[in-house]
């Protein structure tokens, strides 16, 4: 992607996580969850079924090869499936916020071995990622 391409996409998520985060804070989860299902399309050409669909094993491929998508539209889809799994999470729909979760996670480990540096940031969002799975864990346990 082009440095032009790439701050246009770094300033339209961060709109889109903006309004996200506003409509969850106003519990208006179907709202926003909506929004996110409608950015995975408009920036990802990727829909809720395609992303369930694809085991998280296979995820980070489908993404590159399928949908040729850059390091950094991989990283922005991570925010928008991770803003996703938290509203789920707040809906109590354990079983599908662990699965965007995972994938969410899956991306960030990815991003995390390709990057020419470290990112403190990524690193923190797979700390909160894998407590929010270890909590949803010993619900779905008991």
């Amino acid at each position: 992607m082009k440095n032009e391409e790439v701050l246009k996409l770094i300033e339209e998520m961060s709109q889109v996580l903006s309004m996200l985060i506003e409509l969850r804070k106003g519990g208006r989860f179907r709202e926003a969850l909506e929004k996110i299902d409608k950015a995975l399309l408009d920036y990802f050409e990727c829909d809720s079924d395609f992303m369930y669909s694809i085991s998280e094993d296979f995820l980070v491929d489908a993404l590159k090869q399928d949908k040729g998508l850059s390091l950094e539209q991989m990283s922005s889809l991570a925010d928008i499936l991770t803003e996703k799994g938290d509203i789920l999470l707040e809906q109590n729909n354990l079983k599908e916020s662990q699965k965007v979760l995972k994938n969410s996670l899956k991306i960030y480990y990815f991003l995390n071995e390709n990057q020419d540096f470290f990112s403190f940031k990524n690193m923190n969002k797979m700390v909160l990622i894998n407590d929010k799975l270890a909590k949803i864990n010993v619900k779905i346990g008991n």
